[in-house]
């Protein structure tokens, strides 16, 4: 996390490149590329730009362990050219072996990454319901400290207002204890959401399976 804050708050972090899984032959496990430089153009001062690479890759004719993907001349191409164009949006191309690559680009603000952790207390209270004061201010009762990951670019006093004053009225923020950091959330960033299928078509396949089920266990068994 301090590593993440301080390449983003020196504005260093250019780009993420997020590759396809299984392209190693003994691990399957999906490659991010972390760009950084000191002398950004312009226009790329103050943003990151996260590029969804994962299904730019040709599946291989034949297996070498756990290698299933080729990440071909035309992907390589493809992403680069992406980056090149520094610009939202899904790029679809089709390969010459036939195969549809795509490569996804979303340009964020540096300061979107980051967040501050704060400390929520509640007041420990006496056996009437009062609150617990010492030197005249309420003490906390630790049983009950929460804490809250609210956005930078969001006013931690409105936050609380909002999100935490109509539920626990009598809950204050330790400002001490507030903390900044920073996390990418690459797959949230990217998730797309697809619908369901209706449940009466998975009623009916359901239906179906327990009818073919049942004309087993009858030819299995007999009519006995």
């Amino acid at each position: 996390s301090e590593i993440r804050r301080r390449i983003l708050e020196n504005d260093w972090l250019d780009a993420i490149i997020q590759l396809s899984d299984s392209t190693f032959y003994n691990t399957p496990i999906t490659t991010y590329i972390w760009i950084l430089s000191k002398n950004k153009p312009e226009n790329r001062i103050g943003k990151v730009q996260l590029i969804d690479a994962s299904q730019c890759r040709e599946s291989r004719r034949k297996n070498i362990g756990n290698k299933r993907y080729d990440i071909t001349e035309a992907c390589r191409e493809m992403i680069v050219r992406v980056y090149g164009d520094f610009a939202d949006g899904t790029f679809t191309e089709t390969t010459m072996s036939g195969t549809d690559i795509v490569v996804k680009s979303r340009i964020m603000d540096t300061v979107d990454f980051g967040y501050n952790k704060v400390t929520v207390e509640s007041p420990l209270l006496n056996g009437d319901g009062t609150m617990i004061l010492k030197k005249g201010q309420p003490v906390p009762d630790t049983s009950k400290r929460d804490t809250e990951t609210i956005p930078l670019t969001e006013d931690i006093d409105e936050y609380v207002q909002r999100e935490i004053t109509p539920y626990n009225p009598t809950a204050w923020i330790d400002k001490k204890k507030t903390k900044v950091g920073y996390e990418i959330p690459f797959t949230k960033i990217f998730y797309e959401y697809k619908q369901g299928e209706p449940s009466d078509v998975i009623a009916k396949r359901i239906e179906e399976h327990e009818k073919s089920l049942m004309a087993k266990l009858h030819d299995l068994f007999g009519e006995g």
